[in-house]
């Protein structure tokens, strides 16, 4: 049975929540429950997660960057369904702590579909409608590295998710606003380098 595309934040909640009951819940479910064919949902996944208090476990923030990369690059090409790598499907995460971060993410999951419509479609005509997808997949490669700076990753993974939320729901806003993110990434690897 092939799974529905996600339209707003609350069902692509509610398709991760369906299975996060379990004790774990590999990459691969919530791939299933989302749905193959769904490829900005699957970009947001991985973004919202690691946007979460669940960036803080060790290695979450390179699995969700190996995740956003590949997802990226297979947006560029065009590519009807997702590929993952085997090893990748089979990474875990304990359901508790995902439908705890899921729980607790619901108020700014509610705000967000609330205020989410179409507009500045301009930004969403070629060539600008390629930028989100090449940042998304620049940041993916980056969050690997971005876990031995603190919070680094966690603001890489908002940028990458309210640039895949103005993909996914041709917000124009959402766009803009993916822009102060990567500001502030910028200054705190300045700040921390230069």
């Amino acid at each position: 049975m092939t799974a529905q595309q996600p339209r707003t934040l609350g069902e692509l909640a509610d398709s991760i929540a369906s299975v996060s009951d379990t004790g774990k819940v590999t990459v691969e479910e919530i791939v299933e429950a989302v749905g193959q064919r769904s490829l900005l949902p699957l970009l947001l996944v991985p973004a919202l997660l690691c946007a979460t208090p669940l960036s803080g476990i060790p290695g979450v923030s390179m699995i969700a960057g190996v995740a956003i990369a590949i997802i990226s690059f297979q947006m560029l090409l065009s590519v009807d369904e997702v590929w993952l790598p085997k090893r990748l499907l089979r990474q875990k995460v304990e359901g508790k702590t995902l439908h705890k971060a899921l729980r607790s993410s619901r108020p700014v999951i509610a705000w967000v579909d609330r205020h989410t419509h179409n507009r500045l479609s301009v930004l969403f005509h070629r060539p600008l409608i390629y930028l989100p997808v090449v940042l998304s997949l620049i940041s993916g490669l980056m969050m690997p590295f971005l876990e031995f700076i603190p919070f680094s990753s966690s603001i890489a993974a908002i940028g990458v998710s309210l640039l895949a939320m103005s993909l996914l729901t041709r917000d124009g806003l959402f766009f803009l606003l993916a822009m102060l993110p990567y500001l502030g990434l910028g200054w705190l690897i300045g700040s921390r380098f230069l």
